[in-house]
C-alpha cells in the first residue's frame, strides 16, 4: 500500500530560507565510558539542546552493541519529554521490523501525548544482522515486516482502531473477545505524528520517501554537491507522484542531513579534540555504513576533506554552514556533537557555542 499523504510539520511553520537544527544521540560506550554515563550524557544533551533552541533531538535505537545501547527510543524520549518544553523528539530510527506493530502504535501514541505533540516518527528497516538474530527475526523478512508494521501503525493512528490479518501479524489475534482493537491513547498530532524516512545512502529509500510524501533525514556520506543532486532527485520523484511545488518545498524544508559537528576555539583545536572519539566509532566497518560514510577506511583528514565533518571556530563553522545551505538546498542539519563519546564538558561547550555564536551568523540565509 502506497500512502500518499503530506505530513503535518508539527510545531512552528518551517521557514524555507533558514536552516533548522537538531542533535543526534547514539549513546556510544567505548572503553573510556560506561553504560550509565552514556545514557545520562544523552539526556543532559537533549535538555541543553531544548534550552539553547535546537528544534529537534533524534535518538538512535540499537541493542547488543557498544556503539548504541538504547534498545527502546520511546523509553529514553519519554524521560526527555518530561524535562523539556519545546524541542521535538525524534526516533532515529524506530526499527519497525523488530517490534510488534500494536505495541509501537500504543507506545508512540503515548509518547506524543506525554510530550504535548512533539514526536517526530523516524522510521527504518534496521540493518544489523546481530539485532535480527537477537530477536529471532529472519532478516529476509525485513522489507515485508517493515511495510506491514507501518500499515498497521498508520491504520491505528488514523482511525483509532486496528483490524488486520496479514502475513506476519494479525491484530487482534485469534479469539472471541474482539474483531478489532481500539487504540488508546490516540496521538495528539493530527492526522498523526509526522513521518520521517531515515536514508543512509540508498537512492531507492529516498525515492520511496518522496512518493509517500515523507520528509527525510540523510546520512553523512553524500558530499555537498551529491546532496544537491539527491535533493533534486527527491523533488522530481515527488512531483511525478503528484505533489505540488509548495508541498515539495515544505517537505524539503523539513528534511535534514546528519553531520558530525564540533565548535571550538580554532580549527586545529577542534580537530584535535574531536578526532579520537569519531575515529573510534568509525574504526568499526559497519558503523561507517550506518551513518552513510561508506565501507572504505579513511583517515580523519580525508573525512574532513570530503565535508563529512564540520568543525572549527564559530566563524569557521558559520561559513561552512553558509556554503552548505547554498549548495545543497536542504532545510536542516542534525548535529552529531558526541560522536564516539566525546568528553561531556566539551560536547556541552560545543553545543552552546553553536547556538550562541554560530547560529546568529547564519540566520536568514537564502536558499
Amino acid at each position: 500500500m502506497q500512502i500518499l499523504v503530506v505530513e503535518s510539520s508539527g510545531g512552528k511553520p518551517v521557514a524555507h530560507n533558514e536552516l533548522h537544527f537538531g542533535i543526534f544521540s547514539l549513546t556510544n560506550v567505548p572503553d573510556w565510558s560506561t553504560e550509565y554515563e552514556a545514557v545520562h550524557k544523552g539526556i543532559e544533551q537533549i535538555n541543553l539542546a531544548d534550552e539553547l533552541g535546537f528544534e529537534e533531538a533524534w535518538v538512535a535505537e540499537h541493542n547488543a552493541r557498544q556503539y548504541g545501547i538504547i534498545s527502546s527510543s520511546q523509553v529514553l524520549l519519554a524521560a526527555c519529554a518530561g524535562t523539556t518544553k519545546n524541542i521535538r523528539l525524534g526516533t532515529g530510527v524506530a526499527r519497525l521490523p523488530m517490534n510488534h506493530p500494536l505495541k509501537l502504535a500504543e507506545d508512540f501514541s503515548l509518547l506524543d501525548v506525554i510530550s504535548d505533540g512533539r514526536l517526530n516518527f523516524g522510521i527504518g528497516k534496521a540493518y544489523d544482522l546481530l539485532e535480527f538474530q537477537a530477536y529471532n527475526i529472519n532478516p529476509d523478512e525485513r522489507d515485508e515486516r517493515y511495510q506491514e508494521t507501518f500499515e498497521i501503525i498508520m491504520q491505528g493512528w488514523r482511525t483509532g482502531k486496528i483490524s488486520h490479518k496479514g502475513k506476519h501479524f494479525s491484530v487482534p489475534g485469534e479469539g472471541e473477545q474482539a474483531e478489532e482493537i481500539q487504540l488508546m491513547p490516540r496521538p495528539l498530532q493530527k492526522p498523526h505524528p509526522p513521518v520521517f524516512v531515515m536514508v543512509s545512502q540508498t537512492e531507492a529509500s529516498l525515492r520511496a520517501a518522496a512518493r509517500q510524501g515523507f520528509a527525510f533525514v540523510m546520512g553523512q556520506m553524500p558530499t555537498w554537491e551529491d546532496m544537491a543532486r539527491l535533493v533534486n532527485i527527491y523533488r522530481e520523484e515527488a512531483r511525478d507522484a503528484g505533489y505540488n511545488y509548495d508541498e515539495i518545498d515544505d517537505l524539503v524544508a523539513r528534511s535534514s542531513q546528519l553531520k558530525a559537528i564540533h565548535v571550538s576555539d580554532d580549527r586545529e583545536t577542534a580537530a584535535k579534540e574531536y578526532e579520537k572519539g569519531l575515529m573510534w566509532y568509525l574504526s568499526i566497518l559497519s558503523n561507517r555504513a550506518k551513518v552513510g560514510l561508506g565501507l572504505n577506511e579513511l583517515s580523519f583528514q580525508e573525512y574532513l576533506d570530503k565535508g563529512a565533518i564540520i568543525l572549527g571556530s564559530s566563524d569557521d563553522v558559520a561559513q561552512q554552514l553558509d556554503d552548505y545551505k547554498k549548495v545543497t538546498g536542504i532545510g536542516g542539519l542534525v548535529g552529531w556533537f558526541d560522536a564516539g563519546s566525546q568528553p561531556q564538558g566539551q560536547v556541552l561547550k560545543s553545543m552552546t557555542k553553536f547556538a550562541k555564536e554560530v547560529r546568529p551568523q547564519i540566520s536568514g540565509l537564502s536558499s
